[in-house]
């Protein structure tokens, strides 16, 4: 188990395996600077692989109803100082991760592994994140304003 303020559960193979209640205990657990520092390199990549992942699985369909978009989620801190991008489809009720970017999206969210990491696990509001300047939304803000009720956030 982790001390208060390690993020070496960040460096484990089994990151795919801890359930959301247990991944979100740990990010509580983990000083910020630890979790920026961490999410570097291939941790970085295997934590955004497994959150993009899961995302369709904390989409709730009811809310989902009549929303209709494609979100592009950009993901400061690449390496070289790029960013990385995965999309989303949220249609008909449910969600997908989108292997190309032949659409354009409705809505942009940009932000770093380590903030996104702390909204999914319901560590940090996604409106205190855009207000902190973490977190920043362009294109159809009325549906973006949804986007914080789609879907389920930290343990549920």
């Amino acid at each position: 188990m982790a001390e208060r303020g390690s993020a070496r559960w960040l460096e484990t193979d089994d990151l795919a395996a801890l359930d959301l209640l247990e991944l979100a205990r740990l990010v509580d657990r983990t000083s910020e600077r630890e979790l920026r520092h961490r999410l570097i390199g291939g941790v970085r990549e295997v934590a955004l692989r497994e959150i993009f992942r899961r995302m369709p699985e904390y989409l709730r369909p009811a809310r989902a109803e009549g929303f209709d978009a494609v979100v592009a989620w950009q993901i400061t801190g690449a390496g070289g100082g790029g960013v990385d991008e995965y999309r989303i489809r949220v249609s008909d009720g449910r969600c997908r991760l989108l292997t190309d970017h032949a659409e354009p999206p409705a809505i942009s969210v940009r932000t770093d592994a380590a903030t996104l990491l702390k909204i999914v696990t319901g560590n940090e509001d996604p409106v205190t994140a855009v207000l902190k300047q973490r977190l920043s939304v362009r294109g159809d803000l009325a549906l973006a304003a949804r986007l914080t009720k789609l879907f389920a956030v930290g343990p549920h």
